[in-house]
């Protein structure tokens, strides 16, 4: 996290440099749509880190580009990535994806994996930025009177991928991807997954039944990505 923090001391010490800029790219979870056609930008992870990082360096600005599209997974998100994050010039990018990719199985995880790392090359080739990469939340584990209709055709795929542990191989890919380049990890998925296991109904988190954390998932993550930024602060 070099260039990331060499840049908030930058913009602290003169007020004329560029602002510093994060890129959240991600899914629907990352543009912040909690139930359906319900969309929640102060509550979303990353504008939470935003302001956790205002509080701490009040004398240096910052600006989050949402770059999260609803049903979207890794093949799809490298078609957008020079529009959504290098012609950004990012100083720091949040990379969520997973979800959706998970609804492929198994026989998707090689596509994943190859997808995920083409993304990190590129960002690191074509732009200074740091990089952080994060595992999905959880899923649903069973149905929930909070499925939309229209949503309810794909409820049993989402819970056979959750309750199979397909969506945790996809996590496993994005922890061994930034074992691999070195990248800085919010394993959300593993926080998830320790709250279940001390008892808690995760599916009380999800505010569309499916597969959007409420506002407790929000908060979660941007505590996760907040304590990982600032643990790599040289």
């Amino acid at each position: 996290m070099q260039h990331f923090f060499d840049r908030i001391q930058e913009k602290s010490r003169d007020f004329s440099k560029p602002t510093v800029r994060i890129v959240a790219f991600g899914d629907s979870v990352t543009q912040g749509v909690m139930e359906q056609h319900v969309l929640d930008s102060s509550s979303v992870y990353h504008r939470q880190v935003q302001m956790k990082l205002e509080d701490i360096y009040p004398t240096a600005s910052f600006s989050t580009f949402n770059a999260g599209v609803s049903g979207d997974n890794v093949t799809n998100a490298l078609k957008r990535l020079e529009r959504d994050v290098l012609s950004q010039r990012p100083d720091l990018v949040l990379i969520a994806f997973g979800l959706n990719d998970s609804l492929k199985g198994e026989p998707g995880l090689a596509e994943f994996s190859a997808g995920l790392s083409e993304m990190v090359r590129t960002i690191r080739k074509e732009t200074e930025a740091d990089i952080m990469l994060l595992t999905p939340p959880f899923m649903a584990r069973k149905p929930s009177f909070r499925i939309h209709p229209d949503h309810l055709g794909m409820a049993d795929a989402i819970i056979t991928i959750q309750s199979t542990g397909v969506l945790e191989r996809y996590a496993d890919v994005i922890r061994a991807i930034a074992r691999e380049h070195n990248i800085p990890l919010a394993d959300i998925h593993k926080e998830w997954a320790r709250l279940a296991a001390s008892g808690l109904d995760t599916d009380v988190w999800l505010i569309n039944g499916l597969n959007h954390p409420d506002h407790r998932g929000h908060r979660l993550a941007a505590h996760l990505v907040f304590h990982h930024l600032l643990a790599c602060r040289p």
